[in-house]
Order: C-alpha cells, then structure tokens, then sequence
C-alpha cells in the first residue's frame, strides 16, 4: 500500500461515499474507483460493499480490520514526516484512567510542560488493566493505574491515595449513611480495583452483577441527575460533581477502602521519560496534599 492508496481508502471511509472522498482529494469518481479496486488487488481482498444505486459504502469484515491498519499506517507516517522536527523535541505518552487524569493530575501536566518545554506529552485515556500491558508493549512511557501488579522489567510505585465517598442526590439530611439501606439497583458503578470489588461484594453482592456500570465521570453525572441513582466515587470527584450538580458528599457507617493511584512504567525509560517521572515525583508530595485538603474541607 502506498501512500496515495492509503489516503484515498481513509477518505472513502471518513467521506462515507466514493463520490464525496472524490471531491475531498480533488480527483474524479473514476480516479477513486481506479485506486480503490488495485489496493483490493494488491491484498486479495473485498473491502467495500458496493450496491448499484446505493451512494453511501459500508465495510465488509476485512475492510473493518485493514481500516485499523490503515489508522496505524497513517500515524507512522505522519510521524516519520514530522521527524525533522521532532528532533527538537521528544514526546512522552502518559496513560491514565478518566478520574484521574481529569480530577488529579490536569495540574500535574501544566507543571510538565512549563518545566520541560522541550517535551511534549501524549495523553491517553485507558482503563488500568489495560496499562500495564501497554507499558510491557511499550506503547505507552508513563502509566497511572489503579491497580498493584507485578511484572517482569516493570516499575510500580504508589503515587497517592484518596477516600471514598458516596454521591447521593438526597435531602434527608443524613451525612452518614447505612451501606444496607441503598438500593443496589440505582448504583452507578464504576470499579474501583480488586479491594473495592471485595468490599463491594460484602453488601450488594459481585460487581459483575451491577445493573448500571460507567466509565466515566460525564456519565456518572447523566444518570445522577436524573435522581434516584447513587455511586460511590473519589473525594476528588465528589466534590467536582458537588460543584456540577450541588449534591452532598456523604459517608457510608462501612466504608470502602481508599483508592490507591499507581505510577507504572519500564525499569528502563528513555531520557524524556525520566525527566517527566522526576517531575512527577517531586509533585507527588504535592498531590497528597491536595487531596488531604480535599477530604478535610
């Protein structure tokens, strides 16, 4: 596949039509056609679904897969175009699951780039099970997870913790709530790690069973402010939905053990890395704080 393939297939599936992906790259219809069916010879496969009077395309099954493929074509040639540039500066990806990035550290990336400006980050949303594969694969530099493993090459250092809470849209007035007297079927859950799943599991049974499970704060707040619902969140967190959505932060009579933020990364990282790991532990200190003023007010 050559670039101009590459470029064409792309705008065939982002333009949604042979016609419009014409008209995108400034060619005729016939031009696209041309492309298109010797990319599908070149790997004896169909890739688009075709129908006579039918202006709009829909991808066979291998057009699905070498779409992805073809994604990741087109970031390494975007990177290799720019890599003139990017001699004067590297990039760092760091990876982190929604709460996190968005609740702690935002602060954490300002400081990164005001200190290091010759670095620029690449920040990615993840869930933390899939962070620690991607830092054994190399994909990412720099991890946050909520989870503790070990693994070969790997380096896993506690970066801070925070309590637990509940958000309850209620105004019964209460500020300590009875963890048997919620009902399991209006929580909003989002999993929290193996010894929240532990504790969870105590009063409303598996996490698995949950009727209602999210993977983000933006759809935390959706549901909660229909009423009715309620989670159990970081301290953080809470306050930002008090803020959003002016419900109280409650305290269970059990309540669920801190969660614990992890810093992931290769035993062996590139010097860029280092340099924003450095900074990120002399912040660590910093973060605590933070959150201890967080729990306090």
């Amino acid at each position: 596949m050559n670039p101009v393939q590459l470029e064409t297939y792309l705008a065939i599936v982002r333009q949604g039509s042979l016609s419009r992906a014409a008209h995108h790259l400034f060619v005729s219809q016939s031009t696209i056609s041309q492309r298109l069916d010797s990319l599908e010879k070149e790997y004896g496969v169909k890739l688009l679904n075709r129908e006579k009077g039918v202006k709009s395309i829909s991808l066979t099954n291998e057009g699905e897969r070498f779409y992805q493929l073809a994604l990741k074509y087109e970031t390494l040639m975007i990177e290799a175009r720019s890599i003139g540039k990017m001699q004067e500066g590297t990039t760092v990806t760091v990876g982190a699951v929604d709460s996190v990035h968005n609740y702690i550290l935002h602060d954490l990336y300002a400081r990164i780039i005001d200190e290091l400006p010759h670095i620029r980050l690449g920040i990615h949303t993840y869930q933390s099970d899939q962070i620690y594969s991607l830092i054994a694969g190399n994909q990412l530099d720099i991890g946050f997870s909520l989870q503790d493993r070990i693994m070969r090459d790997v380096k896993v250092t506690q970066l801070f913790e925070e309590q637990m809470v509940l958000v309850y849209p209620t105004e019964d007035g209460e500020s300590v709530v009875e963890n048997g007297s919620l009902n399991p079927t209006k929580q909003l859950l989002i999993n929290w790690g193996a010894e929240y799943q532990i504790w969870h599991e105590k009063h409303w049974g598996p996490v698995a069973n949950t009727a209602i499970q999210v993977d983000t704060v933006k759809m935390l707040y959706m549901f909660l402010s229909k009423g009715g619902y309620w989670a159990i969140v970081p301290i953080s967190v809470a306050r930002a939905l008090r803020e959003k959505g002016g419900w109280p932060i409650l305290q269970l009579t059990d309540r669920p053990p801190n969660r614990v933020c992890y810093y992931v990364a290769k035993e062996e990282i590139n010097q860029a890395a280092r340099e924003v790991s450095e900074v990120i532990f002399r912040s660590g200190e910093l973060i605590g704080q933070i959150v201890k003023l967080w729990e306090d007010g």
